[in-house]
């Protein structure tokens, strides 16, 4: 099997500043071949082609003026499809699966018996009880949960004071009055 050839991108400070003007024409005659290509496949089948002439920022030039050569292909009349079509690999997209699913209640039960508990606190006795399961790395995300569970929780303890507004107002007449 063949090996995909590498794109050689330039050393910073020696890109030419007219390398995307020089290569413009190449570009809309792939664009035409094919409006849905990704602008990174477009960027490295440029690498490769002229190794040494592009840096890695001039890459946001190229997706620009290929977002604009798109907009000007609709105003023509050419079908550019939805950029979902326009995906460099298969690979799935989106965020990972949440780590703490299966233990979140048992977490959630231990924020209710110590709530003054910090996030890493938690997750150092989860690592504990669970050996292998989560690491330091997924600190941040606990983080996150724990501030949602505390702002409920805040949430939770001025419904219950309001709830009991009523009454509190009841006795403090009652007691101006007696």
């Amino acid at each position: 099997m063949q090996e995909k050839p590498k794109p050689v991108y330039a050393e910073p400070g020696q890109a030419r500043v007219q390398a995307l003007r020089m290569v413009w024409p190449i570009v809309c005659r792939r664009l035409e071949e094919f409006p849905n290509i990704n602008a990174t496949q477009i960027f490295e089948e440029l690498c490769v082609q002229f190794p040494g002439r592009f840096t890695r920022k001039q890459y946001k030039t190229l997706v620009r003026r290929v977002n604009l050569w798109r907009r000007a292909a609709r105003a023509r009349g050419v079908v550019v499809g939805p950029k979902t079509y326009r995906r460099l690999n298969d690979k799935p997209r989106g965020r990972r699966p949440d780590i703490f699913k299966d233990h979140w209640e048992e977490m959630a039960r231990c924020l209710e018996e110590r709530p003054d508990q910090t996030a890493l606190e938690l997750l150092v006795e989860f690592q504990v009880r669970y050996p292998g399961r989560c690491s330091l790395r997924q600190l941040h995300t606990l983080q996150k949960r724990v501030r949602a569970w505390r702002q409920q929780a805040v949430q939770r303890l001025i419904g219950e004071v309001s709830s009991l507004a009523p009454y509190l107002a009841s006795d403090s007449t009652r007691l101006a009055s007696g």
